[in-house]
């Protein structure tokens, strides 16, 4: 059984990150359920087009800098100083760089007007992210994930706020886009005032011995968020100069809600990679438990939701979004099922970068990337947003796959015999929750309220929740009543 000791820290760093996902979730709802309706799809896909951009080229704003900083420092905090004032200036090198690329880049590629005016200052929330999400890194290596929870909810609400107040000011789409950097600035400064009034003095070391240190341990890292990146947003960027804006509208809409999950996923998973670093060091076989456990409880989050989003496609593109994108329905129904492949493989990555394996995360990624740009190119040009959809499913199998493949060689290998069983119990207990919403045609929100009560008595019929999962269950929900 995985050691209440592991599950506290856990709870410890996942606490505050689950409050933070929840309002960084209802913000995002409410922001996408204004702009959207507001823009419409053709500028909606502007603003998409931007951040799918800039969610590649923001990658080498750090390139594995923060990761590499965060294994470091999680396994002896008196190296915080050292390690991240000398990977902050680096960063802001980094960042002033990346910044100039991208918006060179989009010059070159002809966006003129308002698209140009939207990349620009999007492009300006990407340069406050950067250092931003720096110092979140800082919270992680220490296990003091509260700040980052401050921080970030202060962004979600400041960014739903900024936008609506646009909106009722009918401003236009460059307006609306201004609301990503104003919210993000006012966010930075709020990281700064944490840094200095709870974290020790910045140290330097320029050392060549250090300095390369840094950037051929942080490499692989950085390498990997690159190719993650490219597999993730190249299909909104190939869509908008193969099918246009508004195909482009279509698509992301959909994609949004795989975006709050990935998002969901990423806060879990910087609550638990501090702990695998050092179980990693301190005790494997606790960190085996540990992982076992988490891709077994990942698959019963992420199943479920790929479910019922998939019978209630069309009521929650109406509901967020509106009629004018109830034709990328489809999109939606079948982009979910990427998320359930994504948590998978996602947890699967986070133990190769905690036991010191990230250069085989980074070449599953580069075959995922390549997969995904070839198979875009191939599928948009014939299916538009629908193949783009389908690419995307199909890349995150193929990444889950050779995940596991390379855990093949290392003590944490997934036993598949004894897996089979978990898979098949939530599989049944989805199956007994999709026949219920099925036969009784229950509107959006009732069907959700009765799917959770259904699901979670299936979940203990078919024992996939066990006699050990609920210990381990009842131990969280003291650890959360105890805070």
């Amino acid at each position: 059984m995985m050691p209440m000791t592991v599950t506290t820290r856990v709870v410890k760093n996942s606490g505050f990150l689950f409050l933070t996902s929840l309002i960084s979730n209802l913000m995002m709802f409410l922001l996408t359920l204004f702009t959207a309706r507001y823009l419409g799809t053709y500028n909606f896909g502007l603003i998409s087009t931007a951040l799918s951009v800039i969610g590649i080229f923001g990658v080498f704003c750090d390139l594995g800098l923060g990761l590499y900083a965060i294994q470091k420092v999680s396994r002896d905090y008196n190296l915080t100083a050292k390690y991240f004032g000398t990977a902050f200036v680096l960063r802001l090198i980094l960042t002033i760089i990346t910044f100039v690329a991208y918006v060179i880049f989009s010059y070159l590629s002809g966006f003129t007007g308002e698209a140009f005016g939207v990349m620009f200052v999007v492009g300006l929330y990407m340069f406050f992210n950067s250092l931003t999400t720096f110092y979140y890194s800082l919270y992680q290596s220490n296990e003091e994930m509260h700040y980052q929870t401050i921080v970030n909810t202060v962004y979600n609400v400041g960014v739903f706020l900024i936008s609506l107040l646009f909106i009722y000011f009918r401003l236009n789409v460059v307006w609306i886009a201004f609301a990503y950097p104003i919210a993000m600035f006012i966010s930075l400064l709020l990281a700064l005032l944490i840094k200095f009034k709870h974290y020790p003095k910045f140290e330097y070391d320029f050392s060549k011995e250090f300095i390369k240190e840094l950037i051929v341990n942080g490499i692989p890292f950085g390498i990997t968020n690159v190719f993650t990146s490219i597999y993730f947003w190249i299909a909104a960027i190939i869509l908008s100069f193969m099918s246009g804006s508004i195909a482009v509208g279509l698509f992301s809409s959909a994609q949004k809600l795989l975006l709050v999950l990935s998002a969901m996923f990423i806060l879990l998973s910087n609550a638990v990679f501090p702990v695998m670093s050092q179980l990693f060091v301190e005790d494997k076989d606790k960190l085996s438990q540990l992982y076992k456990k988490f891709m077994k409880f990942m698959l019963i989050l992420s199943v479920p939701i790929a479910v019922g989003t998939f019978i209630y496609s069309s009521d929650i593109m109406l509901i967020i979004f509106g009629a004018e994108y109830l034709e990328g329905t489809i999109c939606l129904s079948i982009l979910i099922w990427a998320s359930i492949f994504m948590f998978l493989s996602g947890t699967s990555s986070t133990l190769l970068g905690a036991i010191n394996k990230q250069f085989f995360v980074t070449k599953v990624v580069m075959v995922g990337a390549f997969f995904s740009v070839v198979s875009n190119m191939l599928l948009i040009s014939q299916y538009s947003f629908v193949g783009a959809s389908i690419t995307s499913v199909l890349t995150e199998l193929v990444v889950l796959i050779l995940m596991l493949y390379s855990l093949r060689s290392t003590e944490f290998k997934l036993n598949y015999k004894n897996s089979i069983k978990s898979v098949m119990q939530v599989v049944l207990a989805n199956i007994f929750m999709a026949v219920v919403l099925i036969l009784l045609h229950l509107p959006f929100l009732v069907g959700v309220v009765v799917a959770v009560i259904v699901y979670l008595i299936a979940l203990f019929v078919t024992g996939a929740i066990n006699d050990e999962d609920r210990e381990i269950i009842i131990g969280l929900v003291e650890q959360v009543k105890n805070k």
